[in-house]
Protein backbone atom coordinates (compact mmCIF):
# COMPACT_ATOMS: atom_id res chain seq x y z
CA UNK A 1 0.00 0.00 0.00
CA UNK A 2 1.36 3.40 -0.97
CA UNK A 3 1.49 5.68 2.01
CA UNK A 4 -0.44 8.91 2.08
CA UNK A 5 -0.90 11.14 5.06
CA UNK A 6 -3.39 13.90 5.68
CA UNK A 7 -3.10 16.69 8.21
CA UNK A 8 -5.67 19.38 8.81
CA UNK A 9 -5.17 22.91 10.07
CA UNK A 10 -7.69 25.69 10.27
CA UNK A 11 -7.38 29.28 9.16
CA UNK A 12 -10.48 31.18 10.19
CA UNK A 13 -13.46 29.38 8.69
CA UNK A 14 -11.31 27.35 6.26
CA UNK A 15 -10.03 23.82 6.85
CA UNK A 16 -6.75 23.22 5.02
CA UNK A 17 -6.05 19.56 4.27
CA UNK A 18 -2.34 19.00 3.62
CA UNK A 19 -1.90 15.87 1.50
CA UNK A 20 1.45 14.11 1.54
CA UNK A 21 1.78 11.26 -0.92
CA UNK A 22 -0.40 10.24 -3.83
CA UNK A 23 -4.14 9.56 -3.67
CA UNK A 24 -4.47 6.08 -5.12
CA UNK A 25 -7.05 3.27 -5.15
CA UNK A 26 -5.24 1.72 -2.16
CA UNK A 27 -5.68 4.72 0.12
CA UNK A 28 -8.62 6.65 -1.32
CA UNK A 29 -10.93 5.39 1.46
CA UNK A 30 -8.79 7.21 4.08
CA UNK A 31 -9.08 10.40 2.00
CA UNK A 32 -12.86 9.97 1.73
CA UNK A 33 -13.29 9.29 5.45
CA UNK A 34 -11.29 12.41 6.37
CA UNK A 35 -13.27 14.68 4.02
CA UNK A 36 -16.55 13.20 5.29
CA UNK A 37 -15.48 13.91 8.90
CA UNK A 38 -14.76 17.53 8.04
CA UNK A 39 -18.13 17.98 6.31
CA UNK A 40 -20.00 16.26 9.15
CA UNK A 41 -18.24 18.62 11.59
CA UNK A 42 -19.56 21.64 9.63
CA UNK A 43 -16.21 22.49 8.05
CA UNK A 44 -17.84 23.81 4.90
CA UNK A 45 -14.86 25.62 3.37
CA UNK A 46 -12.05 23.22 2.48
CA UNK A 47 -8.74 23.76 0.70
CA UNK A 48 -6.76 20.73 -0.45
CA UNK A 49 -3.04 21.58 -0.32
CA UNK A 50 -1.59 19.34 -3.02
CA UNK A 51 2.06 20.44 -2.80
CA UNK A 52 3.10 17.09 -1.29
CA UNK A 53 1.18 15.02 -3.82
CA UNK A 54 2.10 14.35 -7.43
CA UNK A 55 -0.81 12.14 -8.51
CA UNK A 56 -4.49 11.61 -7.82
CA UNK A 57 -6.45 8.61 -9.11
CA UNK A 58 -9.85 8.79 -10.79
CA UNK A 59 -11.36 7.49 -7.55
CA UNK A 60 -9.68 10.35 -5.69
CA UNK A 61 -11.20 12.82 -8.14
CA UNK A 62 -14.61 11.21 -7.56
CA UNK A 63 -14.21 11.75 -3.80
CA UNK A 64 -13.44 15.45 -4.40
CA UNK A 65 -16.47 15.83 -6.70
CA UNK A 66 -18.71 14.11 -4.14
CA UNK A 67 -17.41 16.42 -1.39
CA UNK A 68 -18.02 19.46 -3.62
CA UNK A 69 -21.64 18.42 -4.27
CA UNK A 70 -22.23 17.91 -0.55
CA UNK A 71 -20.57 21.22 0.36
CA UNK A 72 -22.53 23.21 -2.22
CA UNK A 73 -25.76 22.07 -0.54
CA UNK A 74 -24.62 23.87 2.64
CA UNK A 75 -23.17 26.93 0.82
CA UNK A 76 -19.62 25.61 1.12
CA UNK A 77 -16.91 24.65 -1.36
CA UNK A 78 -13.72 22.66 -1.84
CA UNK A 79 -10.76 24.16 -3.69
CA UNK A 80 -7.32 22.89 -4.69
CA UNK A 81 -4.00 24.64 -4.19
CA UNK A 82 -0.42 23.92 -5.27
CA UNK A 83 -1.31 21.16 -7.75
CA UNK A 84 1.45 20.03 -10.12
CA UNK A 85 1.09 19.94 -13.91
CA UNK A 86 -0.01 16.29 -13.96
CA UNK A 87 -2.91 17.02 -11.58
CA UNK A 88 -3.78 20.23 -13.47
CA UNK A 89 -3.82 18.30 -16.77
CA UNK A 90 -6.03 15.62 -15.22
CA UNK A 91 -8.50 18.29 -14.09
CA UNK A 92 -8.47 19.83 -17.59
CA UNK A 93 -8.86 16.48 -19.37
CA UNK A 94 -11.81 15.49 -17.18
CA UNK A 95 -13.22 19.04 -17.45
CA UNK A 96 -13.37 19.20 -13.66
CA UNK A 97 -11.33 22.41 -13.91
CA UNK A 98 -14.66 24.05 -14.80
CA UNK A 99 -16.15 22.98 -11.46
CA UNK A 100 -13.23 22.82 -9.05
CA UNK A 101 -11.23 26.01 -8.57
CA UNK A 102 -7.46 25.66 -8.65
CA UNK A 103 -5.11 28.14 -6.96
CA UNK A 104 -1.35 28.62 -7.14
CA UNK A 105 -0.99 29.06 -3.37
CA UNK A 106 -2.88 27.98 -0.27
CA UNK A 107 -3.12 31.64 0.76
CA UNK A 108 -4.93 32.55 -2.47
CA UNK A 109 -7.33 29.64 -2.03
CA UNK A 110 -8.08 30.60 1.58
CA UNK A 111 -8.56 34.27 0.64
CA UNK A 112 -11.05 33.30 -2.09
CA UNK A 113 -13.52 32.21 0.61
CA UNK A 114 -13.83 35.71 2.09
Amino acid sequence: MDSMSLSVREEGTVAIVVITGNILQDNVSLFQIRLNELIENKKNNIVLDMHGSSYISSMGLAVIVDAKVRLEKVKGDIKLACANNLIKNLLETTRLIEKIKLFTTVEEAVASFS
